[in-house]
């Protein structure tokens, strides 16, 4: 297939390179396709191409001296695999929202809308592989699986304007299944080790997503127990002591709060300071237990700790409280 990516770059100087000269230029010459080499004001560009009717594969090797924005522009709505060994870059849309970002190790699966974008280039190396995969192959292929269901439908409704998913440290495994291809060009069937070689992409990419969304499933789970016991527990001394309530789930203290935040949307210090607070009104409106009664009540030993937190969070004590339904 043809690429549907073009970069609206204004090289200084553009140079067509042999096999030779790409040998001399390049940490990972490509034995088929095209490859030029352009001098820029920000640095230097090395870009190789290799078309088939399964992916069209693009190879970036940029030296940035200083921070770049390249214009993008893609042509036909398409899902792209974006994977990065060194440096960062970073794609917008026209309205300069962050679409994507990949960097180091990465690699992730994005679909993009025809239309135009920017990206923005750090300063250093930079080794970024795109592969620009045939649409009906891939919906054919793997239209059945859960995990792509959003991406799929993004391209067939055309509502939106792109969609990238999690990207995931496997960006030295895509270049190593470039490396064997690029190897076996010329000894073994070339179509064969192109549907190897894009089938191994994504299917190393899918296990990382699957793995991603059963662990986020597990701990949405996880963060519903912790939120109903706090919620039915706020009283308890265990609430308000992080590192107990982080041993009674068997979870480190870290991920109790991160799951607790999760759950409730805030601190989970916040959360018990709110609950208690709301069940001390209430106890004051309906009840005529004392001050320290109601504070000993919703988890407070001192009542002096209960009525400063109270104001805190109403701007009147709970005296002035009683005072008023008095």
């Amino acid at each position: 297939m043809h690429s549907h990516v073009k970069l609206d770059l204004q090289p200084i100087i553009t140079i067509d390179l042999s096999s030779d000269g790409l040998q001399k230029l390049s940490a990972f010459p490509l034995k088929l396709g095209d490859a030029s080499y352009l001098t820029l004001d920000e640095g230097t560009l090395l870009i190789q191409s290799m078309d088939h009717y399964l992916v069209h594969i693009h190879l970036y090797e940029y030296k940035i001296e200083k921070h770049a924005l390249v214009d993008v522009e893609v042509t036909a709505p398409s899902f792209f695999m974006v994977a990065s060994l060194d440096g960062c870059s970073i794609l917008y849309n026209e309205d300069d929202e962050v679409i994507s970002e990949v960097f180091g190790n990465s690699c992730r699966l994005v679909y993009l809308k025809a239309g135009k974008y920017k990206c923005s280039i750090m300063c250093g190396e930079h080794q970024v592989q795109v592969l620009n995969i045939w649409p009906e192959w891939l919906i054919k292929k793997y239209g059945a699986l859960e995990e792509l269901r959003e991406l799929i439908t993004s391209y067939n409704e055309g509502e939106l304007e792109c969609l990238s998913l999690p990207g995931f440290s496997i960006g030295h495994q895509v270049y190593t299944g470039l490396r064997t291809l690029n190897k076996g060009i010329g000894v073994r069937d070339l179509d064969n080790d192109m549907h190897t070689f894009v089938n191994d992409c994504i299917s190393r990419y899918l296990v990382k997503l699957h793995d991603s969304i059963r662990q986020a499933k597990s701990q949405e789970l996880k963060a519903r127990e912790i939120g109903e016991f706090v919620t039915a527990n706020f009283a308890n001394k265990i609430v308000g002591d992080e590192p107990a309530l982080a041993s009674h789930f068997m979870i480190s203290t870290t991920m109790l709060v991160r799951l607790a935040k999760l759950y409730f949307g805030r601190p989970l210090h916040q959360q018990v300071i709110e609950l208690r607070a709301h069940h001390g009104l209430k106890m004051l409106l309906a009840t005529q237990l004392t001050v320290q009664e109601i504070a000993v009540s919703v988890g407070y030993e001192d009542a002096n700790y209960f009525s400063r937190a109270f104001k805190k969070r109403f701007g009147i004590t709970p005296n002035e409280v009683r005072i008023c339904v008095i």
